[in-house]
């Protein structure tokens, strides 16, 4: 039987991704749970642009579990809920405050 585990701390890098020939610029999010690529939000600029990422990636992982274990999923939190750093890579970490 599958369970959800609301008091797990995660962890989320993102990353951005240049454009090529035949795919635009996107930022990738991914946790131990998944990696999902957004299309580069053009109307934001540094840091927002990861946050706004990020905050996309929290609302499907939200929606998914809601949808598997019912209204009280929601041991990912919000964006709120987590704190930023970047990484010499340059990919940005977003670490879940205890």
């Amino acid at each position: 039987m599958k369970t959800h585990n609301t008091t797990a701390l995660a962890a989320i890098v993102s990353k951005y991704i240049a454009p090529t020939n035949s795919r635009g610029a996107r930022i990738v999010v991914k946790s131990q749970r998944s990696r999902r690529s957004y299309l580069y939000p053009y109307e934001l600029s540094g840091e927002a642009v990861h946050v706004w990422a990020v905050e996309q990636y929290l609302s499907s992982i939200i929606a998914e579990d809601r949808k598997e274990y019912g209204s009280e999923a929601t041991g990912w939190g919000t964006i709120a809920d987590f704190s930023v750093g970047v990484l010499p890579t340059g990919e940005h970490v977003f670490v879940r405050n205890a």
